[in-house]
């Protein structure tokens, strides 16, 4: 169930985002109180807590201490490695940045001619069945979802943006992203579609990385109720990255693959 093929490997290589680590940096994580401004920067990376590429400014969501989302986060600068916003925090609690599309991407690849020749096309098979030679080999159509995201608390902790929202591939923060304490355990849950998601491949690396040479990943899978957890020695700023793949892909693909990039930071203590 979860093997990916060549074919649907080659897709996710063939998109030069798709090579990138959505990193949403947040300039703090806990601030003492609202109202307040926190500058944000976002990024498409190589490299964890880096600039690279910016990103498109229509795909960033933010999400008050209340759930709701926040019409106006001021005026967003695209320079030429990052795109750069304040949030506005007026109320104490916790809020969360999201960068990227809630509707997946659909690539349609299949191989032709007597070199099997590999080709792609952006869309359902339904929706470019009229370019497909008719000779074509083995067509397969891939579902992509990906998204970025982080989250800052002003003064006390709240719940309401933690809430899953039972709606395609989410990663449910269990410890409360303020709490997160060097030495502590910190839990996750993966969602799909609010059912738990056993064998999500979780990858962290920590910024401190850069500087020690320490640049091994921390590696885990979720369990059979969708949880993980782990435990950090050191405080710092860390970046996961959560990747799923399935055959259950609904009426328009024959694959599925989820990653969702989740920064943070842990406190001393």
């Amino acid at each position: 169930m979860f093997k990916a093929t060549l074919c649907a490997l080659g897709l996710l290589a063939a998109s030069g985002a798709m090579a990138h680590e959505l990193m949403i940096m947040p300039s703090k994580s806990i601030i003492t109180k609202a109202p307040a401004t926190v500058a944000v920067d976002i990024s498409a990376s190589h490299g964890v807590f880096r600039f690279d590429k910016p990103v498109g400014v229509d795909n960033i969501n933010v999400y008050g201490a209340d759930g709701k989302p926040i019409r106006n986060i001021g005026t967003v600068v695209k320079s030429a490695s990052r795109t750069s916003f304040d949030l506005p925090m007026q109320t104490d609690g916790t809020y969360k940045i999201v960068y990227g599309s809630t509707e997946p991407m659909y690539m349609t690849s299949y191989t032709i001619g007597k070199r099997d020749t590999h080709k792609r096309l952006r869309g359902t098979r339904a929706e470019v069945q009229d370019q497909i030679p008719a000779d074509a080999k083995n067509i397969e159509t891939v579902k992509m979802n990906r998204y970025g995201m982080s989250f800052v608390t002003a003064k006390m902790p709240t719940n309401a943006v933690l809430e899953p929202s039972n709606e395609g591939f989410e990663i449910i923060p269990v410890t409360h992203p303020a709490d997160y304490i060097n030495g502590e355990e910190i839990e996750f849950q993966a969602m799909l579609d609010g059912k738990a998601v056993e064998g999500v491949d979780i990858t962290i690396k920590a910024e401190a990385g850069l500087y020690n040479g320490e640049l091994e990943p921390i590696t885990l899978k979720t369990d059979a109720k969708g949880m993980a957890s782990v435990e950090f020695e050191n405080a710092g700023r860390y970046a996961a990255t959560f990747g799923y793949q399935s055959d259950e892909a609904g009426d328009n693909a024959d694959k599925a693959f989820y990653t969702v990039f989740y920064t943070f930071e842990v406190v001393y203590e």
